[in-house]
């Protein structure tokens, strides 16, 4: 083992960032001094001998994505920069854009990104689930499984995010520790590429100067994948947020799609349904024919205005902000990663506001629609938007002062009843008496303090019940708590969905539920990583799926996407089951080269043809299209199932056939 130690390596980069902070216009002088210092140690060999040991806890690691990068391949001839983060971790999803702006930046000039995800909890250990996160958040470059933390605790790395960066000649050259010096990456990148030019293995002519250009790359998403909230309007539409696809959904309670908000680019524009962008938009609120967005990555809270049928940003600045106090009117108070919206009044003088559960911040906010006053004699202005409860300390705290009471990830919020008072309930990620024990978790039913859940998100009061529902998203159930009663309980359901077709899950079983809202006796539930959308009725207990309906939708759908058609041939005296037999004739999904699921629907026409089955994403290769079809010859009538690959693949359409002969 070598008696260079990671220790060693944080306490010369400790006096690496004192000297910068100092002396800032220094900063290429002083990354070149100590490089060249690292480069002239007596114990050089020990050095490249510690990166050799990284290098081999790396080797035996597993890959997250399906089509892995030979790991050996990218430690000759380039920089690395190996990212320890874990997808829960609010730090570690904040600074993922520069992380993935850098890739884009660097990649091909001679530095290498690997991921390492090193879970904080049990649900992150598995890796379809680390697979799906990675694929919700687009990250490009390999990410490697450490599923029992044993490279974390080899390397000793301390806390998420970690970045460890290495020499093309296998000396370590720096350790950058927490969200606020991770940040600073691509800063350290440039003077390391200048000083090791002649050393990294460049795969195209792009020059150092030319990487100062930070030229911005358009990332095509999926339409519709990932839904995270859902809150119903006044009119009884559902608007659903999707923050895989960076788009806003808004259908009836069948399922039938009105509109569809957002190009699918990752951005920050207002305009038109067609034009505006979001960044991973999650919880919904409506006021006065309003929708407001907590619109996390691009840290805002956006309007949709259902009449004018526009979008604007009505808090944020686009930036990530470090104000832990707030005043600022509109746009110009920056925030931090918000993610969930609750419509409320004030304590005193009953005016609206909007609630806001700042992750980001570890804090609960507060918007004013019109001058109000507020605890402690505090009056908020017109438009101003305010910390209310929380320090910004990411502690599990209780205080009877809620500017000193501290949260953890606040990532749900809602009003309620409890003990005959209306309140306000909290979902937060810390759950341990011990307020600096940020990972307690657990799967258990009981009461008050000693049930447990393994982070929680949505939350929704049932006031006919008092009943308070919540998603254990890291537990994939959904859980009731008898708020009179301080207990909580699983919420078991009964799968009653009829029209389920091959390979679908159990509706009754989540994965990674996000948001729910409910709505007389009926609850809506977004199933994350399952991609849908599940109804639940409340008094029987049953869930069935929503399958939106695109077929009456106006706006245009092109959001960087193709069209997949399929083309049915069935001789004359075949035919599907008739539409007015009450009973889908079919039902289709259809897979990209990973497995996973892109879209899937129901058929319904009875006559051979060709016909649009729905938009995928323009860089999406698909691999097959699954199907099961009730076909009918006179009264006799058969299931037949099985899947196609495309006759025809572009990037404007993918074309599919489903050819059936006889029912013998």
């Amino acid at each position: 083992m070598s008696s260079f130690t990671t220790e060693t390596l944080r306490d010369l980069t400790y006096d690496l960032l004192s000297l910068i902070a100092k002396n800032p216009e220094k900063f290429d002088e002083y990354t070149e001094d100590y490089i060249k210092k690292l480069q002239s140690r007596e114990d050089i060999d020990e050095l490249r001998k510690y990166t050799r040991e990284i290098f081999e806890k790396l080797l035996v690691l597993h890959h997250v994505q399906a089509n892995p990068l030979q790991l050996k391949d990218l430690f000759h001839e380039n920089i690395i920069a190996i990212t320890f983060w874990t997808y829960s971790c609010i730090h570690c999803l904040q600074v993922l854009p520069r992380l993935n702006m850098a890739y884009k930046r660097f990649s091909t000039a001679g530095i290498a990104m690997i991921g390492v995800h090193s879970p904080k909890y049990e649900h992150e250990k598995m890796k379809l689930n680390v697979r799906h996160a990675v694929d919700r958040l687009l990250i490009e470059y390999p990410v490697l499984n450490d599923n029992a933390l044993a490279t974390w605790k080899g390397i000793d790395i301390q806390c998420w995010p970690t970045v460890l960066i290495l020499s093309p000649d296998a000396v370590p050259l720096l350790i950058l520790e927490g969200e606020n010096h991770v940040q600073h990456l691509e800063t350290f990148l440039q003077p390391l590429l200048t000083h090791y030019k002649s050393s990294v293995r460049a795969t195209n002519k792009i020059s150092i100067e030319d990487l100062n250009t930070q030229a911005t790359v358009p990332v095509p998403k999926t339409t519709l994948r990932y839904p995270t909230y859902i809150c119903v309007t006044s009119g009884g539409e559902l608007i659903i947020s999707f923050s895989g696809s960076n788009q806003l959904l808004a259908c009836d309670m069948t399922g039938k799609v009105d509109t569809i908000i957002g190009t699918g680019q990752a951005g920050l524009a207002d305009g038109e349904l067609s034009e505006c962008e979001f960044d991973s938009p999650h919880g919904l609120a409506e006021y006065n024919n309003v929708i407001y967005v907590a619109d996390t990555n691009n840290h805002a809270i956006r309007a949709f205005d259902l009449n004018s049928r526009r979008v604007l940003t009505l808090i944020g600045t686009g930036r990530q902000g470090s104000d832990k106090i707030g005043g600022m009117k509109r746009s110009q108070q920056p925030i931090a990663s918000p993610y969930d919206v609750c419509l409320a009044e004030s304590p005193f003088d009953n005016k609206h506001v909007l609630l806001i559960a700042m992750a980001g911040s570890h804090q609960i906010w507060v918007y004013a629609f019109e001058e109000t006053q507020w605890w402690n004699n505090i009056v908020l202005s017109k438009n101003s938007c305010s910390a209310i409860i929380g320090s910004g300390v990411e502690q599990n705290k209780n205080d009877s002062q809620p500017m000193v009471a501290c949260l953890a990830k606040p990532t749900g919020i809602c009003r309620g009843v409890m003990d005959g008072k209306q309140v306000l309930f909290i979902s937060d990620i810390g759950g341990e008496l011990d307020p600096t024990n940020l990972s307690a978790f657990g799967d258990l039913d009981g009461s008050a303090m000693s049930a447990k859940l393994q982070h929680p998100t949505g939350i929704a009061f049932h006031y006919e019940t008092n009943h308070l529902y919540l998603c254990d998203t890291y537990n994939n159930k959904l859980k009731c708590v008898d708020v009179p009663q301080r207990q909580c309980k699983t919420y078991f359901l009964q799968d009653t969905d009829t029209r389920k077709q091959r390979g679908e899950t159990n509706s009754a079983k989540f994965n990674e539920p996000t948001g729910l809202v409910i709505f007389e006796h009926f609850m809506w539930v977004a199933d994350t990583n399952n991609s849908c959308v599940k109804r639940i009725d409340l008094q029987h207990g049953n869930v069935v799926r929503v399958r939106f309906d695109l077929s009456e939708t106006s706006e245009e759908r092109t959001f960087s996407s193709k069209q997949a058609y399929l083309t049915l041939v069935l001789p004359e005296n075949i035919t599907l089951r008739e539409k007015d037999s009450g009973q889908p004739a079919g039902t289709w999904n259809i897979e990209d080269e990973d497995g996973f699921k892109v879209c899937d629907g129901e058929l319904t026409r009875n006559a051979s043809d060709t016909f649009l089955l729905d938009y995928i994403p323009r860089d999406k290769n698909v691999a097959q299209l699954k199907y099961e079809l009730m076909v009918c010859e006179g009264e006799k009538c058969t299931m037949v199932s099985g899947d196609v690959k495309p006759i025809n693949q572009t990037d404007s359409s993918v074309e599919f056939e489903i050819r059936i002969d006889s029912l013998a």
